[in-house]
């Protein structure tokens, strides 16, 4: 085998020489290919950055767009209000003893039905409403037929439309605040039409006494016979 020899170190002279040579050559003007690979570098990097850019445009529309509106976008189902809360029932308060109807505060004397016609109810809800209403003449010819003002009207047990409140006429004044109407409830003339005006459908009545839920003669009892709208 044979020994290599070491490598010399440059002395400053040669190392100063060859310096001024690297200098040299990396100033010396490019050859024709290398110009043109250097032009081909600088269009792919303008080409990547023109790319770059659009892309980052066209983000920054779209953003802008769907901020605005500007774009389709699924329809969220539009959350509905709560509902109101419901109206609380009216409430109608009759004491045949005592006489009395009370609604909305205010209390009214009555003439409540005679014990052998009574209404036959304890609990009613108001059906409707007439200004007037046409009554038969009963079988037994007992009571007064014809017209009761300022009707207010319920649903029996046998589904039968029937008077419940009516505004008696001016003769029969005496009469209030005692046990003489034939199945139904009488009040003065004036009294009549205010709680018919104050009165809604589907309102509640509690009736409390001593014979609201006895039962009568319906042929004998003309204020209990079914009422017909329109008659």
């Amino acid at each position: 085998m044979y020994d290599r020899t070491p490598p010399q170190p440059l002395t400053e002279t040669e190392l100063s020489a060859r310096l001024r040579g690297l200098a040299a050559h990396g100033a010396a003007p490019a050859t024709g290919s290398q110009a043109r690979s250097r032009a081909q570098r600088r269009r792919r990097n303008r080409r990547a950055v023109l790319s770059t850019g659009g892309i980052a445009a066209m983000a920054v529309a779209a953003v802008a767009a769907v901020t605005s509106g500007g774009l389709d976008s699924p329809t969220r189902p539009a959350v509905p209000p709560p509902a109101p809360s419901p109206a609380p029932v009216q409430r109608v308060m009759v004491d045949l003893d005592a006489h009395t109807l009370s609604i909305d505060g205010r209390v009214f004397t009555i003439a409540a039905p005679a014990s052998f016609c009574s209404i036959g109810e304890t609990t009613v809800t108001v059906t409707a409403k007439y200004a007037g209403v046409h009554l038969q003449p009963s079988k037994q010819h007992v009571g007064r037929p014809g017209p009761r003002k300022w009707a207010v009207t319920f649903t029996d047990r046998s589904h039968h439309q029937r008077l419940l409140l009516f505004a008696m006429e001016k003769s029969d004044l005496p009469y209030l605040g005692q046990d003489h109407i034939l199945g139904a409830i009488a009040l003065a003339p004036a009294d009549g039409k205010r709680v018919y005006d104050a009165v809604r459908p589907g309102a509640r009545v509690e009736i409390k006494g001593r014979h609201a839920a006895s039962k009568g003669s319906d042929s004998a009892c003309i204020d209990r016979q079914p009422i017909t709208p329109g008659h």
